[in-house]
């Protein structure tokens, strides 16, 4: 019952996801974390089945966490990060370990400027500008393909990230009642406003 969402403007990407606990379609609670810390200029995102997002995740975490001490504290590059994370999902899968996870991978490198790379359910990755994944994916394309330019400032990003999580609570049986949101560029990571009941108050309608 997961949903992350990303998107990426000239100079800033943006990253969200649910804090819903659930299990099948029985929400168990509020306040858990999907989104991941991979150094200091890049986070992860996932959702899939069960603990495997979780799961998923820590390991990526751990594995950069590793990279850096036998690196003189140098964190690889995010499009290195994603290939690993990808690689994981896809050997999982070929290992026929019923493992089910997708991810969002969203940071800033000095050379190549803000990043987002999608990696599906089989190890598939793709750099984009905005994804959608897990629970609400079909009301998400037509808000991002209609709001997008490649120009978008960090504040009218934020504004479409609302306007999906209004579609999700609009068009999804599940209430999902609160999304973390988190800003990565040249200075490092943020914590945004979280996206819930209040202030989608202040969203316009997710007219499709």
């Amino acid at each position: 019952m997961d949903t992350i969402l990303a998107i990426k403007g000239k100079d800033f990407v943006l990253i969200s996801a649910d804090t819903v606990v659930g299990k099948g379609l029985i929400v168990l609670g509020q306040g858990k974390s999907k989104i991941e810390r991979l150094g200091d200029f890049a986070m992860i995102a996932a959702a899939g089945n069960g603990g495997d997002p979780q799961r998923f995740m820590s390991l990526i975490a751990r594995h950069m966490a590793l990279h850096r001490v036998q690196h003189n504290g140098q964190s690889p590059s995010v499009r290195s990060m994603a290939h690993f994370a990808g690689k994981q999902i896809y050997s999982s899968v070929n290992a026929n370990l019923n493992f089910k996870v997708s991810a969002l991978i969203a940071g800033w490198d000095p050379q190549a400027g803000p990043q987002l790379h999608q990696i599906d359910e089989f190890g598939g990755l793709v750099s984009v500008p905005y994804s959608g994944q897990g629970l609400g994916l079909p009301v998400f394309n037509s808000i991002f393909q209609k709001d997008y330019s490649p120009d978008i400032d960090e504040p009218t990003a934020y504004h479409v990230l609302k306007k999906c999580v209004a579609a999700v609570h609009e068009r999804v049986v599940l209430n999902m009642r609160n999304f973390e949101v988190f800003v990565v560029k040249a200075n490092g990571i943020t914590e945004l406003e979280a996206i819930n009941a209040d202030s989608l108050k202040t969203a316009p309608p997710s007219s499709l």
